[in-house]
């Protein structure tokens, strides 16, 4: 127990990969809506 608790937890350097990743994610799923059926339901003349 004294190992697991001197130990770095393994969520302080992965949590900020997780975050970004998550972010850009969101970012590309409104991009992709507003590419495909916002851009669509008003087409350029």
């Amino acid at each position: 127990m004294d190992l697991l608790a001197t130990g770095k937890p393994w969520i302080y350097w992965v949590s900020p990969i997780i975050t970004i990743g998550a972010i850009v994610a969101i970012i590309g799923v409104l991009i992709g809506y507003i590419v495909k059926v916002v851009a669509l339901k008003y087409p350029r003349q």
